[in-house]
């Protein structure tokens, strides 16, 4: 590495000093732009790396936040544990845990008996999906400090990363004891509740997120009469929450309002507007009485059975006018093998194409369909691709009618397919999202699903044969 010079190091300060001024009146795109000007003048400097990586992630560009902080650990010095411990937890805000892992050990090695060093090399460990590390690491912290709330929260996502719910309950629990008005164990206890079939539990400690508020000065609705009333339902999370939950924007109780409006992701509105659904993007919403977050709907609404949670077989975001492809032989199937890169458990819910081979090769009678966006060449079956429309969710959504069936992994398409009817075939890691529950083939939330599960933690080629067998045993062979 070349030696930096006094005079690179001062100018470089000198612009992170212009990035914050612009961060000041607004201008974020000017601000990263001269935060990575600073950045590339001294890449020696740590804090110039954090810096850029926080601005980046908190204008939603978790990639490159990611790219940045990787890049430091390459170029950056680290002088002593302390900046080590900085570098570490960047990397973990910005979801690339398994980068933190030798940062930790450095701290934890420096500091063997220091509980909030071995906490946040078990964080590290358990983003790097190696939970059994994980929890020896975690045991350690809560040995030297028995009373640690956030050990005990940590202590409870590991257990429930191993598939002990009732264990990850019991640490959460635990943890709240100690510091009641905690929202991430509560969240974490709200997905457990739903995992162990505790529904109204569930959607109680849910309220503890954060919860989206417009900037109109409506009022949260508190589940009472809309009769004469408007209704905002504000969308949130990731695109496929709001197709899930949209479903209950047609509940009678919403219904009653003079107006229901909803606000989702700017390329899902389309979508939602061709269903019959007024709808806004997120960041334009309009005056209404009263305003509810999308997911706090099953809480107001006391949808706490299976049957309150259903969608009854009917689809609910059929654009008007679409005919669904249904009687046919089932031939056309759509694959979807990995979901959005940027999302904290991609790792653990996408597939290695490489694992597809034997699935898209097998099958000669199948067309299969490339439902994967930004696919590379190569992937799907020789001669048989047909890729996705690559459009809008209303582009996906016309596309997903024309097929008999989706394979998919837990991804917003999978939710978009069960809301329109679609037959889908939901693959799941061996530990599964709070919604889809700890077993089972089916699902109340779509009627059109069938969920294939991990028989062991990253067992993805034995799930694949259940479904290249299930494929056969529907008719969808070679004969």
């Amino acid at each position: 590495m070349t030696a930096m010079q006094p005079g690179d190091e001062s100018a470089a300060i000198a612009m992170c000093a212009e990035g914050a001024v612009l961060t000041e009146v607004g201008d974020v795109g000017g601000a990263i732009a001269r935060y990575r000007a600073a950045a590339a003048a001294a890449p020696s400097l740590l804090a110039l790396h954090l810096i850029l990586a926080n601005a980046e992630r908190l204008a939603g560009d978790v990639l490159a936040a990611r790219a940045t902080l990787r890049h430091a650990l390459r170029v950056a010095e680290r002088a002593d544990a302390l900046a080590e411990f900085e570098l570490g937890r960047a990397l973990v805000e910005a979801g690339a845990g398994a980068d933190a892992v030798a940062s930790f050990r450095r701290v934890r090695a420096e500091f063997p008996h220091d509980p909030a060093a071995a906490a946040a090399l078990a964080t590290a460990l358990r983003e790097a999906q190696r939970p059994d590390e994980a929890w020896l690491q975690v045991r350690h912290a809560l040995a030297l400090a028995p009373r640690d709330a956030a050990a005990m929260a940590t202590a409870a996502m590991i257990r429930h990363d191993l598939a002990d719910f009732t264990g990850a309950l019991e640490w959460c629990n635990r943890s709240l004891a100690l510091r009641p008005e905690s929202a991430a164990p509560r969240v974490t206890r709200g997905s457990l509740r739903h995992l162990l079939g505790d529904t109204e539990g569930g959607w109680e400690d849910f309220e503890a997120r954060a919860l989206p508020v417009p900037p109109t000065g409506a009022a949260l609705w508190d589940g009472g009469s809309l009769e004469g009333k408007s209704i905002l339902v504000i969308g949130e999370q990731g695109v496929g929450d709001q197709f899930q939950f949209l479903r209950f924007v047609r509940h009678p109780a919403l219904q009653r309002a003079r107006r229901v409006l909803v606000s989702c992701q700017p390329d899902a509105v389309s979508l939602v507007r061709a269903a019959g659904i007024e709808a806004v993007a997120r960041g334009s919403e309009e005056a209404t009485d009263v305003y509810i977050p999308m997911l706090s709907l099953p809480l107001r609404l006391r949808a706490h059975t299976a049957a309150d949670l259903s969608d009854g077989g009917t689809p609910y975001l059929m654009p008007h006018g679409v005919v669904r492809r249904v009687g046919a032989p089932l031939r056309r199937v759509g694959v979807v093998w990995a979901g959005n890169p940027a999302h904290r458990n991609d790792a653990v819910r996408s597939i290695p194409a490489s694992l597809l081979h034997p699935l898209l090769h097998n099958h000669h009678a199948v067309q299969f369909v490339c439902m994967q966006r930004d696919a590379p060449e190569g992937v799907m079956a020789p001669g048989r691709p047909e890729t996705s429309a690559q459009g809008d969710w209303l582009a996906t959504a016309l596309q997903l009618c024309t097929l008999d069936l989706l394979i998919t992994v837990d991804t917003g398409i999978a939710h978009l397919a069960g809301a329109l009817g679609v037959p889908v075939w939901l693959l799941l890691p061996h530990v599964p999202d709070w919604r889809w529950g700890a077993s089972g083939s089916t699902t109340p939330w779509y009627a059109s699903a069938r969920l294939f599960r991990q028989p062991e933690r990253g067992d993805w080629a034995r799930l694949l044969t259940n479904v290249s067998a299930a494929l056969s045993a529907a008719g969808l062979s070679d004969d």
